[in-house]
């Protein structure tokens, strides 16, 4: 029997939010992360910090920190990462981003978690992200405009996360500069790339757009450059490795005999 994902992980961070404070400050951030689009060498690659995943448990076999494995991605040549914060299931840490923002303080850093709240959104800030993701399927519609708004107003940059053409269709409405197609389907884990394949004739040209699950080598990427994306996210096929910025040059080594 399947279970749904987003309906599992939903009570566990209804809790965390319960445990936030009330009122965050609110200091706006200053990075504006669609910069990585536009002054970065195609193609444009977010590295994930991803100890674990649900579908996989456990994921890093090696000894680096969270901070060691940001480092190792800049200096193999990553335009971005990004830093799982949920803690159940990825084994992530909201300070984790606080970690890497002060060892990199011009490091574009994408909070990648659940959000329900803007004090997930609030909290992120403070930490040092300065983009954050938001899933289509995790949010109705109000609270997905409510949550980019605000966003917005912090001086994020939203990415907004979709599966399918109906998921694209509500995202389309708040006129998002960047769109991620997420190739994992949130509610059985099953993962296709015809998702992005499928997707892609849909999106307005003044998108950006991120490929994003079930990335594994170098052709991969190069066929999703090749049909319109601006860059992909990869994480697992990265943190299998003890070092996973090693594997990331290797990776964009072999984009480069390709093109």
């Amino acid at each position: 029997m399947r279970v749904n994902f987003l309906k599992k992980i939903r009570s566990h961070v209804k809790k965390r939010v319960e445990l936030m404070p009330d009122s965050l400050i609110e200091m706006p951030n200053t990075l504006d992360f669609c910069k990585i689009f536009t002054t970065t060498s195609k193609p444009v690659i977010i590295s994930e910090v991803k100890f674990a995943s649900p579908s996989l448990g456990r994921i890093y076999p090696g000894q680096l920190n969270h901070v060691d494995i940001a480092s190792s991605y800049i200096n193999a040549g990553a335009a971005a990462v990004s830093v799982l914060a949920e803690p159940d299931y990825f084994k992530g840490s909201i300070d984790f981003i606080k970690d890497i923002r002060a060892a990199h303080p011009e490091l574009h850093i994408l909070l990648k978690d659940f959000i329900l709240s803007k004090k997930q959104i609030a909290q992120g800030l403070l930490c040092g992200a300065n983009a954050v993701l938001l899933i289509v399927a995790f949010l109705n519609k109000d609270l997905l405009k409510e949550l980019y708004d605000y966003s917005l107003h912090l001086g994020l940059t939203p990415i907004i996360e979709v599966h399918d053409a109906f998921e694209l269709e509500q995202a389309l409405q708040v006129s998002p500069r960047v769109i991620g197609i997420n190739n994992r389907n949130l509610e059985t884990l099953e993962i296709s790339l015809d998702t992005s394949r499928n997707l892609i004739k849909h999106i307005p040209d003044d998108c950006f757009v991120l490929c994003e699950s079930g990335i594994d080598n170098a052709v991969q990427i190069q066929e999703m450059m090749d049909i319109g994306y601006d860059g992909v996210l990869i994480g697992s096929m990265l943190m299998r490795h003890e070092n996973p910025g090693v594997e990331l040059q290797k990776l964009i080594s072999e984009l480069r005999n390709e093109s």
